[in-house]
């Protein structure tokens, strides 16, 4: 069996970051076909500790174990793996498109995930990741891939950001390539007002997001949106298996409902101010209107 034919149609979720990415990656993530890079992985990305992972297959361990505890190995957001993928490319400060897989840099991820598959003994492969969507990058890598968009009202985002320690506050600390002038000028404009530049943020990325979207074929590409898995987590859940080929199991579906979904979608009316509100609402209110967000 060649390299190509062992990886078959990974799957990779995608947002902007404070979208709901890591709630929607913890549901389905735990599906028993999946593999995934683990908070083990993370932190011991050469030692082969993916086989932790499979504690999870034991009969009735999800009744004994807590997978939100620090030492269960549980799926991770992990760059330390993904750069030694991509050998340092994947955390760079800009997007990434075909032109930067070169053969190395495909026979390296091949390799990593055909370990992540061996060792915890499953069939596909799973990740996410936040920022630049990286989609051209990763269709070159793996032709088959499938891609799940993960979107969120952007006022809930950017008032997200502005409560995280990683997050700059301003332009000095952006990560993902130039910011358009027209942003730059509204940014300016607006005084250099930190909501202005996270709402700027959650758009920019979202026309970056767009962009890339636009070229997948339909059966390739899903988008969920949070307001939906915190609705019904459930119905989202078994859309998200359909589209990606997986079998509504059983414990799959135990896994699903037990998990806890809380509504962090509508904090920003209660913790962003009126005058902050309303320079939020101009700032995104036409890119909010273009996915729904009303």
């Amino acid at each position: 069996m060649s390299g190509a034919d062992a990886v078959q149609q990974p799957i990779f979720i995608l947002g902007t970051g404070r979208s709901g990415t890591t709630l929607f990656f913890d549901l389905l993530a735990f599906h028993p076909e999946l593999a995934w890079f683990s908070n083990y992985d993370e932190r011991f990305p050469g030692l082969g500790l993916g086989i932790l992972t499979r504690v999870h297959d034991l009969p009735f361990m999800h009744r004994l174990l807590n997978r939100h505890s620090r030492y269960v190995p549980r799926p991770l957001e992990s760059y330390r793996m993904l750069d030694r993928c991509t050998e340092g490319l994947f955390t760079l400060r800009r997007n990434l498109t075909d032109a930067d897989v070169t053969p190395g840099i495909r026979e390296r991820f091949y390799s990593l995930v055909r370990r992540q598959l061996r060792l915890q003994g499953k069939r596909r492969f799973i990740t996410k990741y936040t920022g630049v969507p990286r989609i051209g990058f990763m269709r070159e890598v793996f032709h088959d891939a499938l891609f799940i968009h993960v979107l969120r009202d952007g006022r809930a985002v950017a008032n997200s950001l502005l409560r995280v320690d990683w997050w700059p506050g301003d332009e000095s600390g952006w990560r993902y390539g130039e910011i358009p002038e027209p942003y730059r000028k509204e940014y300016q404009e607006s005084g250099r007002h930190p909501v202005v530049f996270a709402g700027i943020a959650w758009k920019m990325l979202m026309d970056v997001i767009e962009s890339e979207c636009s070229l997948l074929p339909e059966e390739r590409l899903l988008r969920i949106r949070y307001d939906e898995i915190i609705r019904d987590s459930t119905g989202v859940m078994q859309r998200a298996a359909d589209f990606c080929g997986l079998p509504w199991t059983d414990s799959f579906a135990r896994h699903v409902q037990s998990e806890p979904v809380s509504d962090m979608d509508t904090k920003w009316t209660r913790q962003l101010s009126e005058p902050d509100r309303e320079i939020l609402q101009r700032s995104i209110g036409s890119t909010l209107r273009k996915y729904g967000f009303d």
